[in-house]
């Protein structure tokens, strides 16, 4: 019986995938924090648009961690991310408190930071609409992770989803 020949070679080489690296100045923290923003589709990634989101997500994944932990009313940050997003801030900003008060925890006071030991923002434009990041944020000696989605709606991006864990 004669075995079958696969072929994996392409006719064509690999395209590379279009890249962006910068720095994002946070007023929290001494050292600028690397960002890296890559692209799902095919041509070059606009320098400006990629800085421009990697700054607005750094703001919202701090200003998120701070409004979860009671520090911060979830109002400001009403211009920059939906309202379904701006609830379930609202609501894990509750859930916090209760947990909090019964805990007894320091991290509740604790300043927030993007970046920390190893700092990191890395994003990726999943369409020409749709922009995700993850953040490197520390809440005193924790290291945390905050995941956004920002999406164009008009001329304006808003956060439709800001998650930390």
């Amino acid at each position: 019986m004669e075995q079958p020949t696969y072929h994996y070679a392409r006719e064509n080489p690999p395209c590379p995938v279009p890249s962006l690296d910068g720095y994002v100045i946070i007023e929290s923290f001494d050292v600028p924090v690397p960002y890296h923003i890559t692209s799902c589709g095919a041509g070059s990634i606009n320098a400006a648009r990629g800085h421009s989101l990697a700054v607005s997500s750094a703001r919202i994944a701090c200003m998120s961690a701070d409004i979860m932990r009671g520090q911060l009313h979830a109002g400001k940050l009403r211009r920059a991310v939906t309202g379904p997003c701006l609830k379930k801030l609202e609501t894990m900003a509750y859930l916090l408190d209760n947990h909090m008060q019964s805990e007894s925890r320091a991290e509740a006071k604790l300043p927030v930071s993007a970046g920390g030991l190893a700092p990191d923002m890395s994003g990726m434009f999943i369409n020409p609409t749709t922009f995700e990041i993850s953040t490197h944020l520390t809440i005193g000696v924790q290291n945390y992770w905050s995941n956004i989605v920002l999406r164009q709606m008009g001329c304006r991006w808003l956060c439709t989803m800001t998650d930390i864990g």
